[in-house]
């Protein structure tokens, strides 16, 4: 059944609205990408970060209700079982080890400032160890729905990683099929 026209006209105007709107500024105290890999948060310096694997994130981060609360405390990006997982930023292995069955890696990027990522069949990278930003840490264990999770930790405290991965794939708006009489 065709939409009435109230309705496809209420969907244009949004589909333009979001078009022309203006793109939100960047997390408190950010840099511009290209002038520095650095921007700022919770007074920390937190480096650019790339996605671990190449692939869509399907689970995105749920501050949580408090230490021990609900929540997602990184952003979850899907690839197939086996994928080679690379560090999201050069630093120092802090962690690399079995947590519920499966290998997880940390790394202090910056003082103060850890990246997570896992599940992964074994560590490629022991803890003391300096990894280089892409450097293969492990491969994609399965479970955790087919996905790699990356949580970022400012001071203790998570932090949504979104704002600072700067090489995942900006949305856009797809054209709206042709209205039909």
């Amino acid at each position: 059944m065709p939409r009435p026209a109230h309705r496809r006209a209420a969907v244009t105007a949004l589909a333009i609205a979001l078009a022309l709107a203006p793109v939100p500024p960047p997390p408190a105290g950010a840099a511009p990408a290209a002038a520095s890999p650095m921007v700022v948060a919770a007074g920390q310096r937190v480096p650019a970060l790339r996605l671990p694997v190449r692939g869509v994130v399907v689970r995105g981060f749920e501050e949580p209700a408090g230490p021990y609360g609900p929540g997602h405390r990184g952003v979850d990006v899907r690839a197939p079982v086996g994928t080679t997982v690379v560090a999201p930023a050069a630093g120092t292995v802090t962690f690399a080890g079995r947590v519920a069955g499966s290998a997880w890696v940390s790394l202090l990027v910056a003082p103060g400032v850890v990246v997570t990522v896992g599940p992964l069949r074994q560590a490629a990278v022991a803890a003391g160890e300096r990894a280089a930003a892409l450097a293969p840490v492990g491969r994609l264990a399965a479970g955790h729905g087919g996905a790699v999770h990356l949580s970022l930790r400012v001071d203790g405290g998570y932090v949504d990683p979104l704002p600072w991965l700067v090489d995942r794939p900006r949305p856009r708006l797809a054209p709206l099929p042709a209205p039909t009489a």
